[in-house]
């Protein structure tokens, strides 16, 4: 008997017909014919999600080539399969109904918990988020970096004389990171920076400079605060997506224990949890139905 895999079976089932893999798609382009059959655009896109990519250096051109081929031997094999009579074997036919019930279900829930993410509730869970999310305040600092005390005085002064903090970081500060962007070190929390830093800019107003350098382990530095602030929340364009997955995915679990909640339901074989990390969705110990 020949083995088919679960895909080949479902790319197989789709060719029998001899029509497109999406009916709404008529009218794109055939990309092959196999006697009367036509493979379309629409039959290598959708096969492509289950045949993965052939090789990920291969041009796109040479990639769709090798799905075409694919579903070329698909059609001309199964067709063998069909005259040789496997359609009705029995061992076909239950891996069928096994791969028909998978599609059934992944349409079933995608529209199910579709329904169930209203833009209204996500934006309701969204705000309740941002809600919970603790107060963190960041500080715009700027730093010039000498190997010296006298050497930060003399920074300092400078400043004081009319030049710009940036000029005077470009000019000598030893922090190569920071020095071409006139010692700005961007938005960071007191406990991002060091201690001794953190508890000077703490006391620092918007555009002040400490009146003196703060020394460190990396040596002494004149410090700027440009601005703090309260970090903003990420905006609900940005996170959206992630969090429609997830609220779909939960909706997807509440949706499933409820539909067996109402069957009766009894797993023959011993039921294992998967190893801790990789979750399969099933909360065992719990049969529906008991």
């Amino acid at each position: 008997m020949i083995h088919l895999t679960m895909r080949q079976l479902l790319l197989s089932a789709l060719l029998l017909a001899g029509t497109p893999a999406l009916a709404e798609e008529r009218a794109d382009q055939v990309a092959a014919r196999v006697g009367d059959t036509e493979i379309r655009e629409s039959d290598v896109s959708f096969a492509t999600s289950f045949l993965g990519d052939p090789n990920p250096k291969a041009t796109p051109e040479a990639r769709k080539s090798a799905v075409v081929d694919a579903l070329i031997d698909l059609k001309v094999v199964s067709d063998a399969a069909i005259k040789d009579g496997l359609e009705n074997d029995e061992t076909f036919k239950r891996q069928m109904a096994i791969l028909r019930q998978q599609v059934l279900q992944q349409a079933y829930l995608s529209k199910a918990a579709a329904a169930a993410v209203t833009e209204d509730s996500l934006r309701k869970v969204y705000d309740e988020r941002v809600a919970a999310m603790p107060k963190v305040e960041e500080f715009q600092v700027r730093h010039i970096l000498l190997s010296d005390q006298a050497g930060a005085e003399a920074a300092i002064k400078e400043i004081a004389a009319g030049k710009s903090f940036e000029e005077v970081a470009k000019s000598v500060s030893l922090d190569d990171t920071s020095k071409e962007n006139g010692g700005d070190l961007g938005l960071l929390t007191l406990e991002q920076l060091p201690p001794e830093l953190g508890t000077v800019v703490a006391t620092l107003k918007n555009a002040e400079i400490a009146a003196k350098p703060v020394e460190t382990p990396f040596g002494f530095h004149v410090v700027k605060l440009e601005e703090r602030r309260k970090r903003e929340p990420p905006a609900f364009e940005v996170v959206s997506a992630e969090l429609r997955r997830g609220m779909e995915a939960q909706a997807v679990r509440k949706i499933v224990t409820n539909l067996k909640a109402g069957v009766r339901v009894e797993k023959l074989v011993p039921d294992v949890a998967m190893p801790a990390g990789s979750e399969d969705g099933h909360d065992h110990g719990t049969q529906a139905g008991e």
